[in-house]
């Protein structure tokens, strides 16, 4: 077989390949520390690419990007949004400080090494660990009005020095807020965590803590009323005396016919009670009430879980404390914001665009949705139109641009797409039955769109990563690297020295800050193991989405400034 011949048929083999290879690459582990399926893909692209030249059509690659880019800017436009609010001044500034700080060391580096636009972009990309920077610069870099044979010279530096200083990118970080800052600035990272975990579980709410209890243990019981120190009793007095173990009443039966449930319902004796909670509840004395029967009609409730997003005004802003006291029947199970899994502690603010994992009885949960915002939409279904219509608007606004010399000044079709996913993703949270895309849908947009998009570019530079590495030497690949690791440490540096002595904010959560402004997923789940604590994340999730958009708008910025010196 002329496997030359067969890759040039079907050069779709050579895309899934580097995807298969680049996973496998992607799971070697080093201690704790591994390369990821992204880099993984590009290493193992460029490596095929280096023996085949498959010939990939290139809007191929671009309507993948395309995919990711706003898929992304969809999922992190909720938090984006509800971020610009005067109590997150501290994180916000933290966060430009990070990714302006990067921006300038990748401009002073490439500026003092001269490096070319292409290799500038992928030192931005690898070094800040963004791998959508790599897309938007190759992309900007497209739009140069230089010859076609330089832009693809050019674009295939940029892979090749992303590669190079990624992996810093990621352990260089790590190894800085988890190690290095906390032993010079003596951090105790248990101890400061334990101390805001305790003053994030100070509430007002009596025992609002139990509302975060898992849902598992819980049981059904009916009683038949008898006891005179229940009769006359109401609802809510009943509900209040065995709250911890958040005891509730499902169900109430007077003369043969089930009655609605309100706070102020008065029981009466022959009355039939269902009651839901805690088994460690019934012991406690609610068998009192009367002797216990075995009814289906009475203890048949149907009990589900559902994910219900925040999007009503009344309850962002308020804490899972305060709204703990509308969690009668339910159980909350975990809170998601963005990609981050939140602590669940009562002090812990409601952000618009935030999912709760709530499980109980139908009632109970549709009471619920009505209060916080509304269910998640069909998960089998997206809004492909509106995914299409928004892809398209955003190309439209990539085309208003102003050229000086054979530099454009523009978003760029990348960054337009980003913007628009960006708004997309709020204007759903507040019109949730136009342009839905489930969670599971912008997941996998995310994943394939950057991972084709990854592959088909270490495929297209791999027949010229030999001869640059040639050509640059072992000088050339030192001097990236040593750039790699200014450009990683400088923006966090930055960011310790104004959130810490500056905005004087709490040293653990101003690590987290770090690590989420920089977009590194790595760096939290490292920052909660040392912590033992998942109390971290609630500093991470702002600075994350606010990263998310600048450090992607950076590639077109570093391709237009390299100009200037080339």
């Amino acid at each position: 077989m002329d496997i030359h011949k067969l890759v040039h048929d079907h050069p779709e083999i050579t895309i899934f390949f580097s995807i298969f290879v680049g996973h496998l690459i992607g799971k070697i582990k080093i201690g704790h520390f591994s390369l990821g399926s992204v880099v993984g893909t590009l290493l193992a692209g460029l490596g095929v690419g280096v023996f085949f030249v498959p010939d990939i059509p290139e809007i191929l690659r671009w309507a993948f990007f395309d995919l990711f880019l706003f898929a992304i800017g969809y999922s992190v436009g909720p938090q984006f949004f509800s971020s610009l609010k005067k109590s997150a001044l501290p994180q916000i500034i933290i966060a430009v400080t990070v990714n302006v700080g990067g921006l300038l060391a990748v401009i002073a580096c490439a500026w003092a090494l001269r490096f070319d636009t292409g290799t500038s972009a992928g030192l931005l990309s690898g070094s800040l660990t963004q791998s959508a920077a790599l897309g938007t610069g190759i992309s900007a870099i497209h739009e140069l009005n230089i010859a076609t044979p330089e832009k693809d010279r050019l674009s295939a530096n940029v892979p090749i020095a992303d590669a190079m200083t990624y992996i810093f990118g990621d352990v260089g970080l790590i190894l800085l807020l988890v190690v290095i800052l906390p032993a010079i600035f003596k951090i105790d990272l248990k101890k400061e965590s334990a101390e805001l975990e305790k003053a994030m579980f100070k509430d007002g709410s009596a025992d609002s803590e139990s509302f975060f209890k898992t849902a598992n243990k819980e049981t059904l019981r009916a009683y038949v009323v008898k006891n005179p120190e229940f009769v006359g009793k109401t609802v809510s007095e009943i509900e209040t005396k065995y709250y911890p173990d958040r005891l509730y009443v499902e169900k109430i039966q007077r003369d043969g016919k089930l009655t609605t449930i309100s706070p102020e319902f008065v029981l009466n004796e022959g009355d039939i009670i269902t009651f839901g909670g805690w088994r460690t509840g019934f012991i406690q004395g609610i068998d009192k009430i009367g002797p216990e029967i075995d009814s289906h009609q009475m203890l048949s409730v149907d009990y589900s879980e559902r994910k219900i997003f925040v999007s009503n005004k009344e309850v962002e802003g308020k804490t899972l404390g305060e709204l703990a006291k509308n969690g009668r029947g339910l159980f909350l199970k975990k809170i998601m914001r963005g990609p981050v899994e939140m602590p669940l502690v009562p002090k812990l603010e409601i952000h618009h665009g935030d999912i709760l994992y709530l499980m109980g009885s139908t009632e109970n949960l549709n009471r619920a949705t009505k209060i916080v915002g509304f269910a998640e939409p069909d998960p089998q279904k997206s809004d492909l139109a509106f995914l299409a219509f928004c892809v398209c608007l955003g190309t439209l606004f990539g085309l208003l641009s102003l050229h000086i010399g054979d530099v454009p000044l523009g978003l760029g079709s990348s960054g337009s797409i980003l913007v628009v996913g960006l708004i997309a993703g709020w204007a759903q949270k507040r019109f949730p039955h136009v342009g839905a895309i489930p969670e599971s849908a912008q997941r996998i947009l995310i994943d394939i769109g950057l991972i084709v998009f990854i592959a088909v570019v270490g495929l297209k530079a791999g027949p010229n990563a030999v001869e640059a590495i040639k050509t640059g030497g072992i000088l050339m690949v030192a001097k990236i690297l040593l750039a790699g690791m200014i450009c990683t440490l400088v923006g966090p540096i930055l960011g310790f020295i104004v959130g810490r002595f500056i905005l004087k904010q709490n040293a653990a959560m101003t690590l987290a800050s770090l690590g989420g402004a920089q977009t590194a997923m790595p760096s939290l789940n490292a920052l909660q193991d040392a912590s033992g604590s998942k109390i971290l994340a609630t500093a991470f999730t702002l600075p994350y989405a606010i990263g998310n958009i600048l450090l992607t708008l950076w590639g077109p910025v570093i391709v237009a400034l390299s100009r200037m010196w080339q």
